[in-house]
């Protein structure tokens, strides 16, 4: 009997599996998009197996979502999973070992046990997609989440000769943010793309067009804009910007810095032009004669956006409204009760500080009292921040650790941010010179990150990830924590005593 063609047998396969996936693809729902998901994930499994290491870095900051599982998780919180999960089977097996990081290992223990016994005593998770009685679990979800997936980045080591490739896809695949913004532009012919992206993103696009808001911000652009600067200083530097050979640099680097004052939010402004500033610092470029170049320039780039700012658009009139210059009062306006939004929450938040101070409120919220809130803020009963109170959403660092977790969940974060700085600081300083532009920009990034925190805008749920994957990839990059090379001091000799000869 002959054999049969493997080709015939492909076939065979795969065109009734092309006929039920088209078949599940034209009855779009859940059960629908799940069962593909899963196929697909089948078929990538060699992939996964040999590069789910890569695949995760290029995740991280990426904005894809997992459309095939309920809630439509970000796509790293899946890839964090699996490639844990592939990580300690060939830990197990002998094949590998995880890399060494005790300094930031404690304090993450420690964070790590005040969330779970905060979690146990205030409602449990809160996982209402999976029958739980209440909300709020996805917070908890993204957070233990991003503890995976650290631990995840440290099973491997990133060779020195791959790094330049490795910083590539960790910040660039963060400009694809801004795809949601661009599906939305396009039409309804591409909002399928949406079972891909977040949707939330073009809220405010929404809300412009319906004539809710003056100003038409695009929420993708902040991110995207951050990544793109992160991906240009992490290369080549403050200094390497300004290269001569290289003039698509300095592009690249403006098209950033618009990209951010297009996005109409001013705390990304404010992240790129401290991020700048810090990474100015850190590089030393601040004891050269480049420091009154960077300022003149800085000056005169400042000086016809500021005269001009009121013919400039919406979203970039909004951004410069932190200055008391000539723009739209609709758009000052707008932006002036958003600060007063946010100040009237935090004043209403800091008297529940004492009723969380020990034990913390944790993510879990009565879905009745929810309905209550969305109701009263309906009626015009309750203020328009009450939903973003009960949702644990406070538009500030401080209060997002605090309220949740209490004291001690506080005394764990700072000791976290503490530690990785530390870890950081030692790789930039001992680490490989073939690494020392992107140790030192990691050090920078971490610090502003870790300041604009609490001075700006932070919310531990959704940041914690941005932290640990700092921490986690100089890590992976460097092999470990750098140490301090050990000074090998020679023995003093004894002179000798007279003629040698006579000896």
């Amino acid at each position: 009997m002959s054999k049969l063609s493997p080709l015939i047998v492909l076939y065979a396969v795969a065109i009734p599996l092309a006929v039920v996936l088209g078949y599940l693809v034209a009855t779009p729902d859940m059960a629908s998009y799940s069962v593909v998901g899963m196929v697909l994930s089948f078929l990538m499994l060699p992939l996964l197996l040999r590069s789910h290491h890569t695949m995760l870095i290029f995740f991280w900051n990426a904005a894809f979502e997992a459309f095939f599982l309920p809630g439509q998780p970000h796509f790293w919180l899946v890839l964090a999973v699996l490639s844990l999960g592939i990580s300690s089977i060939n830990f197990v097996m002998g094949r590998q070992a995880f890399l060494r990081a005790p300094e930031i290992v404690k304090p993450l223990l420690f964070f790590l046990g005040v969330i779970l016994l905060t979690a146990k005593y205030r409602g449990g998770l809160g996982i209402r997609l999976l029958g739980g009685d209440s909300y709020g679990g996805k917070n908890y979800i993204y957070i233990l989440g991003a503890i995976i997936g650290f631990v995840a980045l440290l099973a491997q080591r990133i060779p020195v000769a791959k790094s330049g490739q490795v910083v590539a896809l960790f910040f660039l695949s963060g400009t694809t943010f801004v795809l949601s913004n661009l599906v939305y532009l396009l039409g309804p012919a591409f909002y399928f793309l949406f079972y891909f992206l977040p949707s939330s993103l073009v809220g405010l696009q929404v809300a412009n067009d319906l004539g809710y808001s003056v100003v038409n911000r695009f929420s993708g652009l902040g991110p995207a804009s951050i990544f793109l600067l992160c991906f240009v200083l992490a290369r080549w530097g403050i200094k390497g910007i300004f290269s001569i050979k290289n003039p698509w640099r300095i592009l690249l680097t403006l098209t950033a810095i618009a990209a951010a004052f297009l996005s109409g939010f001013r705390s990304a402004a404010a992240t790129l032009l401290a991020l700048m500033l810090v990474q100015f610092v850190v590089e030393g470029v601040w004891r050269t004669f480049w420091l009154p170049v960077f300022a003149g320039v800085a000056i005169l780039c400042s000086i016809p956006i500021l005269v001009y700012a009121n013919r400039m658009p919406a979203s970039v009139q909004r951004v410069l409204s932190v200055f008391p210059i000539n723009i739209d009062p609709a758009v000052r306006g707008e932006a002036e009760a958003s600060t007063v939004w946010r100040f009237e929450m935090f004043h209403v938040v800091w008297q529940e500080v004492p009723q969380y101070f020990w034990l913390g409120k944790g993510y879990s919220i009565d879905p009745t009292e929810l309905y209550l809130v969305s109701e009263g803020m309906r009626m015009g009963i309750l203020p328009d921040y009450e939903q973003s109170m009960v949702a644990g959403d406070y538009h500030d660092g401080l209060l997002s650790v605090l309220i949740p977790f209490g004291i001690f969940g506080l005394i764990g974060f700072v000791w976290l941010l503490a530690a990785g700085i530390r870890v950081l600081y030692y790789n930039f300083r001992y680490g490989d010179p073939n690494l020392l532009l992107i140790n030192r920009f990691l050090l920078a990034y971490f610090v502003t990150e870790a300041v604009l925190f609490f001075a700006v805008f932070g919310a531990l749920s959704s940041q914690l990830v941005m932290f640990l994957g700092i921490v986690g990839l100089s890590v992976s990059l460097n092999g470990g924590v750098c140490r301090k090379p050990a000074t090998v001091r020679q023995a003093a000799q004894p002179l000798p005593m007279g003629n040698p000869a006579l000896a």
